[in-house]
């Protein structure tokens, strides 16, 4: 069985995106998950096109609310953002909840954003694998 990741940001148009896509792409045996702590209406146009080069980019992902996503048993959820920080305590026991800033790219940049994502593998992988002893 797959174990479950949410990563949490604060609006969950690009950085939490970025980590559901690398890790549902890159880390077998995990089924990641994203979502904001506030309502945003979409992806950053920018984030899909880099994650469509780097071949991670589903369709299926959407700008979700971490309301939206309560329903869900995590093993692990990784927040992205200090905003995304108070809710932490909206989890049970059994879920390790660990806080990861990044500082956002500059997402009219596209080599700025290749770099992210090339980051984002490098840290969030192997911090993923071992917290979940994968």
């Amino acid at each position: 069985m797959n174990k479950k990741v949410l990563l949490l940001c604060t609006d969950n148009s690009a950085l939490s995106i970025f980590g559901e896509a690398v890790l549902n792409k890159y880390l077998p045996g995990v089924e990641a998950y994203s979502a904001g702590v506030i309502n945003s209406t979409k992806i950053n146009p920018n984030v899909k096109t880099a994650l469509v080069k780097d071949g991670s980019w589903s369709d299926k992902f959407t700008s979700k609310n971490l309301n939206e996503m309560m329903d869900v048993e995590y093993d692990l959820v990784i927040i992205l953002s200090q905003k995304a920080t108070k809710a932490s305590s909206n989890f049970g026991e059994k879920t390790v909840v660990i806080e990861i800033e990044y500082e956002e790219p500059n997402y009219e940049n596209s080599t700025n954003i290749d770099r992210f994502i090339k980051t984002i593998k490098m840290e969030l992988i192997p911090i993923t694998r071992d917290i979940l002893e994968l």
